[in-house]
C-alpha cells in the first residue's frame, strides 16, 4: 500500500502544484475582465427626451429589451452586428456575431464573440458563467477562471438584448408564427429612438404573444458623423434571434478552462479555506483517519464514484471519483499537528491512471 501511495504521489503532486501555481497567477476574485469587448455602436438610449424630441406615431412602446427574458427556462439568443461604410474617407466593414446559451437549472450561460472585417482584434472570445465558476477565453490564449461576481455576472453585462435599443411608438403589423412562437409584429423608424434628422432607420421587432419578450429584432440604420461620430459614414445593421426556448442547452468549456468550483462538504472548524475554480484546500484539527472516514462517506452521496481503492498511510490520503466527465482527486495530509485537505476537480480524459 504504501508502494502504491508512493508512486501515486509521483504523478498527482507535480498536477497539484503546477495548478495552484497556474490559479494563482490567473485568479483574482471579483475581478472584472480586463479584456471585455468592445461594441463599436454609438450611444443611441435617449428614449425619454426632452425640448423637441419626436417619437414614433404607433401605439406600442417597448422600453426594456430585456423584457420577459427571466421567465425562461433557457433560450438561444443570437446578435449579428455588421457595419459597412467609411472612415476618415478608407472603406470600412465588420460584423460581429454574439451567441449567448442561457438555462436556469442547473444555472449557466454561455456566451461566444466571432468577428470579421476591419477590426482591430479578430480574435474569437468565449465566456461562460458554469458551478461557481466564471470564465474567459481570447483566442487560444489561455481560460481564465474566477469566482462568479453576482453584482457583475456575464447575463447582466453581455445579454445580446440588451445591445438593442428600445422603441416608442412602434406601429403595429399583424402577428403570425416565427421562430415558432406566436408573436405580434411591429414596424417603426428613427423616431422610435427620438433620432428624428440624426439618422436613417426602418426596423422590425417580433414580441411574444405569451410572454412578452423579443423573438426578433432587426433594426438598419444608415448616418454619418452625426451618429457614427467624426469622419465615420456608413450603414449598421443589427439582426437578433431567439430560439431554442426552454430546450435543453448545454454549457461547453474548452478543454484548458479550469473546473468550476468544488462542491463538497468541510469538516467541522476548518481553516485557512481556498475556494477557487478548480481547487478547495483547507486545514482542519480532525486525524487524517477521520478525515479520510468523512470523505469516503460523504462524496459518494453526492453523485461520486469511487475510483480504485484508496491509498492511506498513517500520514497520507489519496482518494479519486469521478461523475460523468468530472474527476474528484481528493489529498489528505498530517504532519501530527494538523491535517490539510486538498481537493481538485478536473476532467475524465485528465486522469492520471493508477500504477
Amino acid at each position: 500500500m504504501k508502494l502504491l501511495l508512493s508512486k501515486r504521489w509521483a504523478t498527482v503532486l507535480p498536477i497539484l502544484t503546477l495548478l495552484l501555481v497556474s490559479l494563482a497567477c490567473k485568479f483574482q476574485v471579483g475581478a472584472p475582465s480586463s479584456a471585455a469587448p468592445t461594441i463599436e455602436t454609438p450611444a443611441s438610449d435617449n428614449l425619454t427626451g426632452e425640448g423637441n424630441l419626436v417619437f414614433g406615431p404607433g401605439p406600442f412602446n417597448f422600453p426594456d429589451t430585456k423584457s420577459g427574458l427571466a421567465d425562461l427556462a433557457s433560450y438561444k439568443a443570437m446578435l449579428v452586428m455588421s457595419f459597412n461604410g467609411t472612415e476618415a474617407g478608407q472603406p470600412r466593414q465588420w460584423s460581429k456575431t454574439y451567441i449567448m446559451l442561457n438555462t436556469k437549472e442547473p444555472a449557466a450561460h454561455q456566451l461566444t464573440i466571432e468577428k470579421t472585417g476591419s477590426l482591430p482584434d479578430l480574435d474569437t472570445v468565449f465566456m461562460a458563467e458554469s458551478n461557481g465558476a466564471s470564465y474567459e477565453r481570447h483566442g487560444e490564449n489561455d481560460c481564465i477562471a474566477t469566482v462568479i461576481d453576482e453584482e457583475n455576472s456575464l447575463i447582466a453585462r453581455m445579454e445580446p438584448v440588451g445591445f438593442l435599443n428600445g422603441v416608442i411608438g412602434a406601429d403595429e403589423a399583424g402577428n403570425g408564427t416565427i421562430n415558432d412562437v406566436a408573436a405580434n409584429h411591429y414596424t417603426f423608424d428613427e423616431r422610435a429612438f427620438g433620432q428624428l434628422n440624426i439618422a436613417q432607420s426602418t426596423g422590425e421587432i417580433w414580441v411574444a404573444a405569451d410572454g412578452g419578450y423579443i423573438v426578433k429584432y432587426l433594426l438598419t440604420t444608415k448616418g454619418n458623423a452625426d451618429y457614427f461620430g467624426e469622419g465615420i459614414e456608413g450603414t449598421l445593421t443589427w439582426d437578433y434571434e431567439l430560439t431554442d426556448i426552454n430546450q435543453t442547452l448545454t454549457v461547453t468549456l474548452p478543454d484548458n478552462c479550469p473546473g468550476g468550483l468544488v462542491n463538497a462538504p468541510l469538516l467541522p472548524g476548518a481553516s485557512n479555506i481556498l475556494n477557487m475554480p478548480g481547487i478547495l484546500t483547507y486545514d482542519t484539527a480532525a486525524s487524517l483517519a477521520d478525515a479520510a472516514a468523512f470523505y469516503q462517506k460523504e462524496i459518494p452521496t453526492l453523485g461520486w464514484e469511487l475510483v480504485g481503492e484508496p491509498s492511506i498511510t498513517d500520514s497520507s490520503a489519496l482518494l479519486d471519483y469521478i461523475q460523468g466527465d468530472k474527476t474528484l482527486t481528493i489529498i489528505i495530509t498530517s504532519d501530527n499537528i494538523k491535517t490539510a485537505v486538498n481537493m481538485v476537480l478536473g476532467k475524465s480524459q485528465d486522469t492520471v491512471p493508477l500504477p
